[in-house]
């Protein structure tokens, strides 16, 4: 088995899923993905003193993270994650077009990506390597109508704010998700409404 194979079997005993998005020839980065749950809520973030701050992923997904990159490390190659916690905030990758480039899913008219069997619960993290990964996905996928919204508009219907439209967020500052309220503690309460409602994140 080549390492790049060993890395990305070694990254699906810690994660739920994870796909390789190839950049170049010395760089790629490792997509990893966590469902969400009411036991496991990676949904959980806040500020304190002005920092945003990801509650779910620090529980969560850091010990997983720091495991995998010292497996990375130890076969001989650089490993980092993508700014704290592999979620990289201001823009810097597009976490879910890398997803879907990496073969993790399609994106739902919702804008979010879409697991046959984790549907809209993944919340991804990046770890940029220079390991030799393959992705599974040849060419950049196409953002062509999910068969799973073909006859279903629930997301759209259900936003608050109504700024969705099929496949597109009209103007992201609007969303509840990221204008959300706050707690006294300094947590956040996140819009999930289209996220619930989707038939694929049904259980």
């Amino acid at each position: 088995m080549s390492v790049g194979k060993e890395i990305l079997e070694k990254a699906c005993t810690l994660f739920d899923v994870a796909g390789a998005a190839v950049l170049s020839d010395r760089e790629n980065l490792l997509i990893l993905g966590l469902e969400s749950t009411a036991e496991r809520n990676l949904d959980e973030f806040g500020r304190k003193v002005g920092k945003f701050m990801l509650y779910g992923f620090k529980k969560h997904a850091a010990p997983k993270l720091e495991s995998l990159v010292n497996f990375i490390r130890s076969n001989g190659f650089s490993a980092e994650t993508v700014k704290r916690y592999g979620y990289p905030l201001k823009g810097e990758i597009g976490l879910k077009r890398e997803a879907i480039r990496a073969g993790l899913g399609k994106r739902g008219k919702s804008t979010v990506v879409l697991h046959p069997k984790y549907g809209p619960r993944l919340r991804f993290m990046v770890i940029r390597t220079t390991a030799p990964l393959e992705s599974a996905v040849t060419s950049t996928p196409a953002e062509t109508e999910n068969p799973v919204c073909q006859d279903c508009s629930i997301c759209l219907e259900v936003c608050p704010t109504r700024v969705l439209e099929p496949y597109r967020m009209t103007n992201p500052l609007l969303c509840l998700s990221n204008i959300t309220p706050q707690t006294e503690d300094g947590h956040s309460i996140l819009c999930d409404k289209c996220l619930i409602m989707c038939p694929p994140g049904e259980n």
